[in-house]
């Protein structure tokens, strides 16, 4: 089974600026670039902090607020209040956001995908062992795992199936359309299902996993039965 990893589908030449980057700057690199996202490195490579476009648009968002820094920010929301210092910024320190969420190189996508699902972030910098930063992955890169034909996952389903043992002895089709799975047939025991469905689900660009499925009939099998004795015949009539 081939687990797809962040080394798969991550960026690996990174548009990053220093810690003294003017904001505008900033700003023009992702429009240029196309990005969303930027990391900011110090002068060894080390990873310090990401900027992105709500970091930046927070200039637009509360600009003309900033009065309300003085006093302590009363009556003032924390993630508001946030907004308000970064739109003070004038350099990429800052205006960045730190500690900065990473991920590893052999980090298996669908774990990135449900941390960036649940802390909702769009994008993770890619650093080695050192923290030193080897490329970026975002939501986008995560959904390059669908692109792929339904010949390609059909192949690949069936070969996890038959590595597995599940196509041994039974009579299983897989048939993909769309992305989705659709695995028919019979087969021996009822909690193969749940197993073969899982597997299915595994393999890189399946969208859905929908089964057929049947367990064939106890003591069924296909071995041919050996033709029955022939019966004897009355004999020849006795002699009186």
């Amino acid at each position: 089974m081939r687990t797809m990893r962040v080394r798969d589908v991550m960026t690996r030449r990174v548009v990053a600026v220093m810690p003294n980057t003017p904001f505008r700057d900033v700003a023009e690199l992702m429009l240029h670039h196309e990005i969303g996202a930027i990391p900011v490195i110090d002068d060894t490579g080390d990873l310090i902090g990401l900027i992105t476009e709500a970091d930046l648009i927070t200039k637009q968002a509360y600009g003309d607020r900033r009065r309300h820094l003085l006093g302590g920010l009363p009556g003032v929301a924390e993630h508001e209040a946030r907004g308000m210092l970064r739109s003070r910024a004038h350099t990429a320190r800052e205006v960045m956001s730190a500690p900065v969420e990473t991920a590893v190189p052999d980090d298996a996508l669908r774990d990135v995908a449900l941390r960036m699902v649940e802390n909702r972030l769009r994008h993770l910098v890619v650093v080695d062992g050192a923290r030193r930063m080897v490329g970026i992955v975002s939501r986008r890169d995560l959904l390059r795992v669908f692109d792929r034909t339904d010949e390609e996952i059909a192949a690949e389903v069936r070969n996890d199936l038959a590595r597995s043992g599940h196509l041994a002895g039974g009579d299983v089709s897989v048939a993909v359309d769309g992305g989705v799975v659709t695995l028919d047939g019979r087969i021996r025991e009822l909690a193969e299902i749940p197993v073969m469905c899982r597997l299915a689900w595994l393999v890189p660009g399946v969208v859905d996993v929908v089964h057929h499925l049947t367990v064939a009939p106890a003591g069924r099998t296909t071995a041919v039965e050996p033709p029955a004795a022939p019966v004897a015949g009355p004999g020849p009539p006795a002699e009186s």
